[in-house]
């Protein structure tokens, strides 16, 4: 049996290992620091997305809340312009009664004048 053995100058050293090692770590430690990195960023990222979903909460309730201030508001003044309609009705039919009474006393009194005159 023979064993094979690389030629002499096929052999690297442990220093030829060791710094092929450290390259490669320091190639690796590069890439793990541009991923650190980019989570970093991602994370502050993530962080402003959340301010700006909460703002976005928050006026959405102060908007849904005004709709409904609005639409109360809305439904009062309804009922303040129907009340409001109402008397004005009442008073329009008053005027009516009262234009039409002033109308018959004014023809009773021009009767009375016409017998007086006579």
């Amino acid at each position: 049996m023979s064993f094979y053995r690389p030629h002499p100058r096929q052999r690297r050293t442990c220093e030829e290992h060791k710094a092929e090692l450290e390259e490669e770590n320091y190639h690796l430690r590069s890439e793990l620091q541009t991923e650190v990195d980019i989570n970093h960023q991602n994370e502050r990222q993530i962080n402003q997305l959340k301010r700006d979903y909460f703002q976005c909460e928050q006026e959405i309730q102060d908007l849904n809340r005004e709709i409904e201030r609005l639409e109360n508001a809305s439904e009062e003044e309804i009922s303040e312009l129907k009340s409001e309609f109402s008397s004005l009705k009442n008073q329009l039919y008053q005027a009516r009664k009262d234009v039409q009474d002033k109308g018959k006393y004014i023809f009773s009194l021009e009767v009375r004048l016409v017998e007086s005159e006579k």
